[in-house]
C-alpha cells in the first residue's frame, strides 16, 4: 500500500463531505430470517458520493445496554448470512455488500460510513466498534486505511 494513501490532508477533504453528507438510514425487519435469540434487519443507507449501500444487521433482541459491534464488508459474490452465535454472545453484527468495481478511496469512504452508521445505532457502544477480517488474518487495504483514520481520531 503507497504511504502517501495514509496521509491525513489526502482523505480531509473527503471526510469533510461525509459528514456533510447524511446517510438516510432506512431498516427493515426481516422476521423472516430472524429467530428468537437474532434478531435480523435489512439496512439501506447511502454513501458521502450517494452510492446506494445496503446490508444485514443482527442483534440479540434479549440483552439490554449496550454492545459491541463487529462490522464485515463483503464483495458483491460473497452471501449475507448473519453469524446467529456471535449475535446471541452479545456482538450486534453489521454486513455490508460493497459493488464490484469501486475505486480504493470509495471502498474507505464506504466502510467508514458503515461505522458511522453501525456507532449511531441505538444498542451499539460506540467505543467498540470494531472492523471484523472474514475469516482472513489479513485486511484489505480499505480497513487498513479506515482503522487508520479512525484511530488518528480524523474520524
Amino acid at each position: 500500500m503507497h504511504p502517501l494513501l495514509l496521509e491525513p490532508d489526502y482523505w480531509r477533504v473527503r471526510l469533510q463531505a461525509q459528514q456533510a453528507t447524511r446517510p438516510f438510514l432506512l431498516i427493515t425487519p426481516r422476521p423472516d430470517l430472524s429467530s428468537a435469540g437474532c434478531e435480523i434487519q435489512e439496512i439501506r443507507f447511502r454513501a458521502s458520493d450517494g452510492h446506494r449501500l445496503w446490508g444485514m444487521m443482527g442483534r440479540c433482541p434479549i440483552l439490554n445496554g449496550l454492545q459491541p459491534a463487529s462490522i464485515s464488508l463483503r464483495k458483491s459474490s460473497q452471501p449475507l448470512k448473519i453469524d446467529k452465535e456471535l449475535v446471541q454472545a452479545g456482538t450486534i453484527q453489521f454486513l455490508v455488500q460493497l459493488h464490484a468495481g469501486r475505486r480504493l478511496e470509495d471502498r474507505v469512504m464506504d466502510a467508514l460510513r458503515v461505522a458511522e452508521v453501525a456507532a449511531a445505532m441505538q444498542y451499539v457502544d460506540r467505543s467498540q466498534v470494531q472492523f471484523a477480517l472474514a475469516g482472513s488474518a489479513y485486511a484489505p487495504d480499505e480497513i487498513r486505511i479506515a482503522e487508520g483514520l479512525r484511530s488518528g481520531g480524523f474520524v
